[in-house]
């Protein structure tokens, strides 16, 4: 190789290097937001799956919009009625809940509906910037979660 080759060659490779540092922000958005709901019943088993009334497909959640409260259903989700059930490793049924991204201003308010007769307000604290949406705090009809986590009796 020539001297021209070699410079050329440098050259490219050190352009590929500068054009592959630039922002990295804009490659990734971080979304964590999920809220974890156990109901238990009186003598603290499990609700959810329990009783027809508290099946898992009776769940419907709502977000509010302004100041009207809208079901939500996104078919492109992998749970698109923002909501799932899992088994934690001690066996418990416990629902996540995806809050609402209406925001106002760093909070949004969610409608849990169990069933017709149990309905549950969940609100939501965020870290909203660039690329990032964190659920920071989470309160569950006023009662303060830990770590977005609680347990409630039904």
């Amino acid at each position: 190789m020539n001297i021209k080759s070699i410079t050329f060659l440098l050259f490219v490779v050190i352009s590929l290097v500068v054009s592959s540092c630039d922002n990295q922000s804009d490659c990734c958005a971080l979304i964590d937001v999920d809220t974890r709901i156990h109901y238990v019943n009186a003598a603290g088993e499990n609700l959810i799956n329990s009783l027809e009334e508290f099946r898992e497909s009776n769940i419907k959640v709502y977000f509010k919009n302004g100041e009207d409260f809208e079901y939500v259903y996104n078919s492109n989700l992998d749970s698109p009625n923002m909501h799932r059930v899992d088994e934690d490793p001690d066996g418990n049924l416990v629902l996540t809940v995806y809050p609402s991204n209406y925001y106002e201003g760093n909070r949004s308010t969610t409608l849990i509906e169990l069933n017709p007769g149990v309905v549950d307000t969940l609100v939501g604290e965020f870290e909203l910037g660039d690329n990032r949406e964190i659920c920071t705090k989470a309160w569950l009809n006023g009662v303060p979660m830990t770590d977005r986590y609680i347990q409630i009796e039904r």
